[in-house]
């Protein structure tokens, strides 16, 4: 059950009999209407009665256990309240209360002997990305009329890390294959490059790539496709500026970021993670680790910013990226960004910039690519189709 949770005092009942009490009680009183005046003491007795009720609040102590202190979105969890009475008196029956973010979650307890456990559990659902305060649990007792609330904490909060969903797709080629034209790069120093596999020719490939006794056998010109050995980094930068991201397109960019993320390191690359406008502290008090926590608590910028300064920001965490590798700039459908990043791309091998919230379209220049799509989805698809040279 879920609902606001009040402060101790009257309830929302309690305070309609508080406010009729006064009016009978002033009316009765000052024009002599006795049966009046008796409803109006007999509601400040209910109201004297359910406080006196509540005096007494359970000794209980309760020990909260997250089944799963991290899931991604749309999933969901539990938590198991342990409760306790502590008293040498029965409990009287009384709610526990789970503090999602503020949001309460109610468990009813009901009377508890002296000395005796009860365990509960409560069911949590994460159906978006983000990261989410637990605690800390409360007791909460009501007066049998409903008139008063008691309340009481019992627990230190807790943290929920909801991760970005994740969504199928391939990887990048182990190693660098600068960009999805098949070229190498111009900075890769000399006999780092293994050759890895045959593919089909596409215009601008280098001829002495073309493998001829394949080509002989198929009919069809066949090239070496090469990679760097050297196993280079991938840098996955996720853009957080309201101008150019609204709340949904930017819960899209995470999910593709993390998707990223997820897909290169199973196939063992070495992967960083920047964020634009990271907020350190928060992530360190929640005891964050890991880079699917990083992107869970990754927050939109604010609107009505200072684009100028942003788009600076997002230039100088490109800048500070790790050289030789791979960039994956994850955004929104700005204009011009591509030309922006463009003066950078010289410090990678390839860059790959991933639009969202735009129509499907790919586009790009020798070591640069762009990426559009409506979707983390749409995104992952066309992402996962390039890399395997197969035709739009």
């Amino acid at each position: 059950m879920t609902g606001r949770l009040a402060r101790n005092g009257p309830t929302g009942r309690g305070w309609a009999v508080l406010g009729a009490t006064a009016v009978l009680l002033a009316f009765g009183v000052g024009l002599g209407y006795a049966t009046l005046t008796g409803i109006g003491l007999a509601g400040a007795a209910a109201l004297t009665l359910a406080a006196v009720t509540t005096l007494r609040r359970p000794r209980v102590r309760a020990e909260r256990t997250v089944e799963a202190d991290r899931v991604s979105a749309g999933e969901s969890t539990a938590v198991t309240l342990d409760v306790v009475n502590m008293g040498r008196l029965p409990a009287p029956g009384f709610d526990a209360v789970e503090l999602v973010d503020g949001r309460p979650l109610r468990v009813w307890v009901g009377w508890l002997a002296a000395g005796a456990r009860r365990t509960l559990r409560v069911p949590i659902a994460a159906p978006r990305r983000g990261l989410l305060r637990l605690g800390p649990v409360v007791v909460e007792r009501l007066d049998p009329l409903g008139l008063v609330r008691r309340t009481r904490p019992l627990s230190e909060r807790a943290w929920l890390w909801v991760h970005p969903r994740r969504h199928p797709m391939r990887p990048l080629p182990l190693g660098h294959v600068p960009d999805f034209e098949g070229r190498l790069a111009e900075n890769l120093p000399a006999g780092s490059t293994s050759f890895v596999s045959l593919r089909e020719y596409h215009q601008g490939d280098d001829p002495r790539h073309i493998h001829w006794a394949s080509t002989a056998r198929t009919g069809t010109l066949m090239v070496r496709e090469h990679v760097d050995s050297g196993d280079p980094t991938t840098t996955v930068l996720l853009d957080t500026r309201a101008g150019v991201l609204d709340e949904q397109t930017f819960e899209e960019a995470a999910e593709f970021a993390a998707s990223v993320v997820v897909v290169s390191r199973r196939a063992g690359h070495r992967v960083d993670l920047a964020v634009l406008g990271e907020e350190q502290g928060r992530f360190d008090e929640a005891g964050g680790h890991g880079l699917l926590d990083r992107l869970a608590a990754a927050t939109r910028g604010r609107d009505g910013g200072d684009a100028e300064g942003e788009l600076a920001a997002l230039i100088q965490l490109v800048e500070r990226a790790r050289e030789g590798g791979a960039l994956v700039l994850v955004s929104g459908p700005e204009p011009g960004l591509a030309q922006y990043i463009a003066r950078v791309r010289r410090r990678f091998a390839r860059v790959v910039i991933v639009q969202l919230g735009a129509a499907s379209a790919t586009s790009g220049r020798p070591g640069l690519m762009v990426l559009r799509a409506p979707s983390a989805t749409d995104a992952a698809n066309l992402w996962s189709r390039l890399v395997a040279r197969r035709p739009s």
